[in-house]
């Protein structure tokens, strides 16, 4: 989830901010001259690397994904292959590199610069799990946002780095287990609130009951969190619950947010709101871009960037 203003949506990082709509998609680095591209339907979601040098951009029905990379423009990047193909797309930094993860046909893709593939992770087999978004965690983790095949509700699950770079059923071993961070609701998002912990999103809307189904089933781990909306923090080594906080905002599920020393922040559609932990009151900001990677905010009026504060500066 980008920031949405009207039909333009807008995304920031490393200097790096890209509005897309009607048409056409503007990227700005580092406030050089801006690089216009045609864009023939409408954005679904704009996401940029931790560095800067990269923007993925969906279309609405996250059917088609388009690439720019610094130097060498706009690009078609991925295509469903067929109505049953969901797409996922992001970034993550391993050993010091920005990789771009890939979602699509039932593997899970890490891609280095010139699309060298560092590695490749089942998603088919025994469970089929289809992931759209991605958060790097404390830890060398990653939060993987999706859904299992037939189920309605949208699940976050946990994978370590490590495993991925060395286990191609990495992704398999992980949906068992449940653990550091596993949840099932109709919005579900997760972040990092460093050194050690996550932060969760969640928004079941009616009443949970347990599913017979062995992909989609509750367990007593996130027993703690059943049939609460909200937010919460979770220790990621022990599994423990830190903190949680009533709230049912405007986030959709794999939602930009993080957890800073005083403040839970999340992207919603027309800004970011702010948590204030330790007592929970909130506040949103209008026209500000959650820039997870830079835990700041980017503030934008009338399609322009206007200035960028650091998360616990804003208020």
């Amino acid at each position: 989830m980008c920031l949405f203003v009207g039909p333009n949506a807008h995304c920031y990082s490393a200097g790096t901010f890209v509005e897309a709509g009607q048409g056409e998609a503007r990227v700005v680095r580092s406030g050089q001259t801006p690089e216009r591209f045609a864009l023939e339907t409408p954005v679904g979601w704009l996401k940029v690397a931790p560095d800067g040098r990269s923007v993925l951009i969906a279309n609405e029905r996250g059917t088609r994904i388009w690439r720019w990379r610094e130097g060498f423009g706009m690009r078609h990047f991925l295509e469903a292959s067929n109505s049953r193909d969901v797409l996922g797309g992001g970034f993550i930094v391993v050993n010091g590199a920005c990789v771009t993860l890939v979602s699509q046909g039932g593997a899970l893709r890490g891609l280095l610069a010139q699309d060298s593939e560092l590695f490749a992770s089942n998603l088919r087999s025994p469970h089929s799990f289809a992931p759209r978004s991605f958060r790097q965690l404390p830890g060398n983790r990653v939060a993987l946002t999706g859904s299992f095949f037939s189920d309605p509700y949208d699940v976050v699950l946990t994978v370590s780095v490590d495993e991925l770079l060395r286990d191609p059923d990495a992704v398999q071993r992980a949906i068992p287990i449940k653990a550091p961070v596993r949840d099932r609701a109709v919005r579900v998002a997760a972040g990092p609130c460093h050194p050690d912990a996550a932060v969760v999103f969640r928004d079941p809307e009616d009443s949970e009951v347990p599913d017979d189904d062995e992909d989609v089933d509750t367990d007593e781990y996130r027993s703690d969190v059943e049939n609460f909306a909200g937010l919460y923090i979770r220790q990621l080594d022990t599994g423990g619950l830190l903190e949680r906080y009533e709230y049912t905002g405007g986030a959709l599920s794999g939602a930009p947010i993080i957890a800073t020393s005083n403040w839970i922040a999340v992207q919603v559609g027309g800004g970011v709101d702010l948590i204030r932990r330790g007592i929970g009151a909130l506040r949103h900001v209008p026209g500000a871009i959650l820039d997870v990677w830079g835990s700041q905010l980017a503030i934008v009026a009338g399609n322009q960037l206007v200035s960028i504060t650091p998360i616990d500066s804003a208020v």
